[in-house]
């Protein structure tokens, strides 16, 4: 997986099959205008190991290094119009489920290895046959346009990381 490190929404991300297909792919986000960070920023291309299992997203506000879990989502991605994987929405799944028994205490991990101490946190893991893998952790609250609000307010009684 060949993707720009400043992106979102899987915006200039690829799975690649060679690495003629993966060379092309970097040299054609290395000089692209896909990049998050607008002006100033430098472009940057991530490989990824392309990992087999469900994507889930858990999202926490920390304070004082006490991470607090405001939600868990499992995605729903499905190849569509020539890429491998399209967001077509995510579900929230229970914080007692048995993924979330495992992917919760994972990712507060990584937020601990990782020193993260305050602030919200949006982290992405796929559950592969061996166990949870990361895919990235963001330093910033679930999503860019905040359409998620209103639900989380409505599944856990106002408790969001905003």
């Amino acid at each position: 997986v060949v993707k720009p490190v400043e992106s979102a929404g899987s915006d200039g991300v690829k799975l690649c099959h060679s690495y003629e297909e993966a060379k092309e792919h970097f040299h054609l986000l290395m000089n692209s205008q896909q990049r998050v960070g607008g002006a100033g920023s430098h472009a940057a291309v991530l490989c990824q190991e392309f990992l087999r299992g469900k994507e889930y997203v858990v999202d926490h506000v920390s304070l004082n290094g006490v991470h607090k879990t405001t939600m868990c989502w499992v995605y729903d991605k499905r190849p569509a119009n020539g890429s491998a994987f399209v967001y077509f929405g995510l579900q929230p799944i229970d914080s007692e489920s048995e993924e979330a028994k495992i992917i919760i205490p994972y990712i507060r991990g990584v937020l601990d290895a990782m020193g993260i101490k305050y602030g919200p946190t949006h982290g992405e893991v796929m559950m592969t046959s061996d166990g949870p893998c990361l895919v990235e952790m963001n330093c910033r609250a679930h999503g860019g346009d905040g359409n998620w609000v209103p639900m989380v307010r409505g599944l856990n009684g106002g408790y969001s990381q905003v």
